[in-house]
């Protein structure tokens, strides 16, 4: 690279997390290029074609390939976005719809190299940086700061880097003489790149943000910087048994080709304490592509909940240490139970229900077999939860479920538990008058629980079938006969629901006559 070398982006830190998607079918190998034998970029760019990852462009001389990799052509944004697309194993996408206005089905990023798919396959997996909609121009050769911003995507950096502070941002780019003419938008990926010794300047302290980037520079950069990265399918797991989010899958990703000769996976407490490495020490050969970790330590034991990180290192077999980006990961522990009380209630029977959790939850609620939802209250720091709600008509008969759903902050546990709405069946007769004399009507009346649909009465030897009438109480009238006797009479109040009977005894007492018991006995 000679005196070039503070001109091309410099990654000092050359191990980064990846996101790794699906691994699409890694690309036939390009015959090698023919302009490249000399050139100082060679050792990089080899490394990238033994991949399969770079593109050239193939002449035919009398019927015979022949390919060239143009080193000191202009990267283009498309190029680029291929190159990392293929490099970090983003696979091509091919939405309804393509979404940018200047990327068409047909788009070639290099002749007979269609494009499109790739493309969308980047804006897809999280790397381009243009929103769907606006020109993503593919052709335009692609600036050292927005290099640096695909870059600093697909490394999985760019929430790093947009938390980084004002003052971080101003105290990186002022060790250049022209930070001004860096972007407003691109500022902090820029000051993330400086600050990770991913860019360096040019010998006269300029970035030169706007300059293009050649095509070597691109691929000399892609090579340094994804020796090893790491990522994990959830930076929130709960290892209790539960049979959700029990483990954390980590993928790697590297080249297969920066001979590697040992490698190490580490999760680590707060304190920098390893509580968990995949190997002793560290394995000889490449890592693998996949990991799962069930949050116990050496020993088998459960580690306690809290926050972590996990790492990454690869040894190349020159003995240079790489490290991926140290990531957080929160392990928690989900615990809820739950109770009805009283288990057995009639109609208006208030129902209470009970949850606890650890940790706090956001929400409890309890859904019913009729599908009410009661919300519970809190009380004690959100760890424990109380509702009560009154047994109804709107409630099925019999043993049923009460379903109780907690809402963690990162995941969501249900318990089930059971009560039984036993029938509320019940009469409630009276007579009136009561007592009564010969002659006379009294006036039969039974209050029922709102489940009975029938009510008959008993009395003198006659069956009467009474009336539901506007006040909710059923109702009849029978005449005492004159030829009865003086004395107590039953009166058999019997209610039914269909399906059960239930019955209810009255006393009727009958007294002598009366001036009106004596008119009919002077008629008859």
């Amino acid at each position: 690279m000679g005196g070039k070398c503070r001109g091309l982006l410099i990654l000092a830190l050359a191990a980064f997390l990846l996101v790794l998607r699906p691994v699409p079918a890694q690309c036939a190998t390009e015959p090698w290029y023919a302009d490249l034998d000399n050139h100082w970029a060679r050792p990089y760019i080899q490394v990238l074609h033994d991949e399969g990852v770079t593109d050239g462009w193939i002449l035919y001389f009398n019927g015979n390939p022949r390919s060239y990799y143009r080193p000191d052509w202009e990267s283009t944004r498309a190029q680029l976005a291929v190159l990392l697309c293929k490099v970090f194993r983003l696979p091509e996408f091919s939405p309804p719809v393509p979404s940018y206005p200047d990327v068409p089905t047909t788009y070639e990023f290099i002749e007979n190299k269609p494009g499109w798919k790739w493309i969308e396959g980047a804006l897809n997996g999280g790397i381009a940086f243009v929103p769907p909609g606006s020109p993503f121009l593919p052709d335009s050769p692609i600036s050292r700061q927005d290099a640096v911003e695909l870059l600093i995507r697909a490394l999985d950096l760019y929430d790093y880097a947009v938390g980084l502070s004002d003052q971080e941002v101003q105290s990186f780019l002022s060790l250049f003489k022209d930070k001004g003419q860096v972007a407003p938008d691109r500022r902090h990926t820029m000051a993330c790149a400086i600050k990770l010794g991913i860019i360096d300047g040019y010998e006269d302290d300029t970035l030169r943000p706007a300059q293009s980037m050649r095509r070597s520079e691109a691929a000399t950069v892609v090579y340094r910087s994804c020796l090893i990265r790491v990522t994990a399918t959830t930076d929130v797991f709960s290892p209790d048994g539960d049979g959700v989010d029990d483990t954390v899958t980590f993928f790697l990703s590297h080249l297969r080709n920066r001979n590697i000769v040992q490698w190490q996976m580490e999760v680590r407490d707060l304190q920098g304490k390893v509580v968990h490495a995949f190997t002793p020490y560290g394995s000889e050969g490449s890592p693998p592509e996949v990991l799962t970790w069930d949050g116990k330590n050496a020993a088998g034991q459960m580690v306690p909940a809290g926050q972590y990180t996990y790492q990454a290192w690869v040894k190349d077999k020159h003995n240079n240490q790489f490290f991926s980006i140290k990531k957080p990961l929160t392990l928690i522990r989900h615990s809820l139970s739950g109770y009805c009380a009283p288990t057995k209630c009639k109609d208006g029977t208030p129902l209470n229900v009970t949850a606890s959790t650890v940790p706090g939850a956001v929400s409890v609620s309890a859904h019913f077999a009729n599908g009410d939802v009661l919300y519970l209250t809190p009380s004690q720091e959100n760890t424990r939860w109380t509702g009560s709600k009154i047994v109804g008509p709107s409630l099925p008969l019999g043993n049923q479920p009460v379903v109780i759903r907690a809402e963690f902050p990162y995941a969501t546990r249900e318990i089930t538990v059971f009560f039984t709405r036993e029938k509320d069946l019940w009469l409630s007769p009276s007579l009136d008058p009561n007592p009564a004399r010969k002659g006379q009507t009294v006036k039969l009346l039974c209050a029922a629980s709102q489940g009975i649909n029938s009510v008959t009465a008993e009395v003198f030897g006659q069956s009467l079938h009474l009336e539901l009438n506007p006040a909710g109480i059923w109702a009849g009238d029978v005449r005492v006969p004159m030829t009865v006797e003086e004395g107590d009479y039953p009166v058999v109040f019997r209610g039914t629901d269909g399906e059960d009977q239930l019955e209810n005894t009255i006393i009727l007492s009958v007294s002598g006559s009366t001036a009106a018991s004596v008119t009919y006995v002077l008629t008859k």
